[in-house]
């Protein structure tokens, strides 16, 4: 969008705008960081060019100073995490709050409940926001995690023998940057360089925030000694890499999968965080409410047929699979899986990790493990159609077989594997449900106090003012951060395949026709799930309309 009002603005080429958006593929950061990065625009550029399409105020902030007392009302997690700062207060009733992102209306109304007074934004240039954001709330030269980026900068040029090299001041911000993260909640770590700095991300649950900056001088080692942890090669720099680590924080057994790509300022390495513990739940502690619960508990004990759990990355698909197989694990089975990557290691079931180099794909490692006489299978996910054919195959011979699959909703996943060139009549003949799912942000305990929407929101939500529904939002406090939201949890639609929907599935009926007769048998949507939860106190408004929507 803001790239192609500059292009249209002339302020920067076609060709520009399509590098910045290859390069904010491979980082995921906003493409106006790409394009700054690359030098096509400056940061007031590209503040003034957000603000004329947000419709807000431009200020270039120089001589600034932030406001005291509404920097003390406001947290310096949703800060720095939002890259917003109070400048300025006008009256008693108002608030001027500069904002990297004028688009990001949630941390807007964090803002405005953390200050209590409704909030004037202004876009202003990022690095300048974070300028006034160190002057409101000290620098963090201070903390832990500066003190040892400064070190490990000044003993760059430090011999190579002049300290193990378990102590040496790279290895241990390495070591702080994991700790910090898992510290945090995080599920993924970022460091992303560009021209003067390297950035340090948290994704907190699902929401990616700012957490520090290191001297662009230690975006190279720092990168080295992450891939030296997950056995990477670091003499390779032009291309993608991957790796794991394990690492014991805190007490707690953590992976870390380390990503490295190459970007114009360096390589870009993605940490995805898994707690081991976190990823096999009891059924009950996935968010399932009990009649879905009890609907996929029937699933669970078909003896042949094909499940599938569908919804896009970062759903928690995979912990949905992995508490599945070890409810079936204490029964007498033989359960085989093929995975990429495997996430946890299970005592009694067979794990299998695919090496398409090798030649053992998903399809490759279904033909043999059926020669293993299985009575169940879990495949990582159905990604071609020589996969999706295995599988079915391997359901018509007597086994049950779960995976996954990336759709909208439950209904989409018949029309998917047609797509696929499954035939209906095989489909019908051994579909036997398809579970979706979402994670929803739930309102922080400490803080969350009863909400107010306008009618148009409600509206989006199915509902209005009559029904009479309350609903909580969060205030934002220390213990989460600013956000209002600690923790997730997950919202499910569950699509039981039975005799009327065979007859849709081998007439190759679309999502539309099979979601229809689902709701006439009592199908309820992801959506419904996520609004009950809402009603409950659990989650807000705002992530009901989010899921909804998706």
């Amino acid at each position: 969008m803001i790239g192609d009002v500059l292009v249209a603005a002339r302020a920067i080429t076609q060709e520009q705008l399509e590098r910045a958006r290859e390069i904010q593929r491979s980082t995921g950061g906003p493409v106006g960081d790409a394009l700054v990065a690359i030098g096509a625009v400056t940061e007031a550029a590209l503040a003034e060019a957000l603000a004329r399409e947000a419709r807000v105020g431009f200020a270039s902030l120089d001589g600034a100073e932030p406001d005291a007392d509404s920097a003390a009302r406001l947290p310096e997690r949703l800060a720095r995490g939002a890259v917003l700062v109070p400048i300025a207060r006008r009256g008693a009733a108002r608030a001027r709050v500069a904002q990297a992102d004028p688009f990001d209306v949630v941390a807007t109304d964090e803002a405005q409940r953390a200050l209590g007074a409704p909030v004037e934004v202004v876009c202003a240039p990022r690095s300048a926001i974070l300028r006034l954001i160190d002057a409101a709330y000290g620098p963090r030269a201070g903390s832990r995690l500066r003190a040892l980026a400064d070190e490990a900068a000044a003993s760059l040029g430090a011999a190579a023998d002049a300290e193990p090299l378990e102590a040496s001041p790279v290895v241990r911000l390495a070591d702080a940057l994991l700790d910090d993260a898992v510290a945090s909640g995080a599920t993924d770590l970022h460091l992303e360089p560009d021209e003067s700095a390297v950035r340090v991300r948290h994704r907190v649950d699902g929401v990616l925030r700012e957490a520090d900056a290191l001297p662009r001088g230690l975006q190279a080692p720092v990168v080295s000694r992450l891939k030296v942890m997950a056995g990477l090669d670091i003499a390779e720099q032009r291309l993608p890499q991957e790796g794991r680590v394990t690492r014991t924080v805190d007490g707690r057994q953590m992976d870390f999968r380390v990503s490295c790509f190459p970007t114009v300022f360096g390589e870009k390495a993605a940490i995805r965080i898994l707690e081991q513990e976190k990823l096999v739940r009891g059924l009950p502690d996935l968010g399932m409410n009990r009649r879905a619960l009890g609907l996929f508990q029937d699933l669970l004990g078909r003896s042949r047929g094909i499940v599938l759990v569908t919804g896009p990355t970062g759903a928690g698909k995979t912990t949905t699979l992995y508490s599945a197989l070890n409810a079936l694990g204490g029964r007498a089975r033989n359960i085989m899986t093929v995975e990429d990557p495997v996430e946890f290691e299970f005592p009694a079931i067979r794990q299998t990790q695919v090496r398409p180099r090798a030649g053992l794909t998903f399809a490759a490692a279904i033909r043999s493990m059926l020669r293993q006489d299985p009575d169940v299978i879990m495949v990582g996910e159905i990604r071609d159609p020589e996969t999706a054919e295995l599988a079915v195959r391997a359901a018509l011979s007597g086994v049950l077989v779960f995976s996954t699959l990336h759709t909208q909703d439950a209904a989409g996943a018949v029309p998917r594997l047609m797509d696929m060139g499954v035939e209906p009549y095989l489909l019908a003949s051994t579909m036997a449900g398809v579970v979706a799912q979402r994670l929803v942000r739930l309102v922080c305990q400490r803080c969350k106090a009863p909400a107010s929407y306008p009618a148009a929101s409600l509206a989006r939500a199915g509902l209005s003012h009559a029904d009479g529904v309350a609903f909580v939002k969060g205030a934002g406090c220390e213990d989460c951060g600013g956000s209002g939201y600690r923790g997730r949890t997950g919202v499910f639609e569950i699509l039981m395949i039975d005799a009327a929907m065979r007859e849709l599935i081998s007439a190759r009926a679309d999502s539309r026709r099979i979601r229809d007769a689902a709701a006439r048998a009592g199908f309820k949507p992801i959506g419904d799930d996520a609004l009950s939860k809402a009603v409950l106190g659990q989650t807000t408004l705002e992530e009901v309309i989010r899921v909804s929507s998706e």
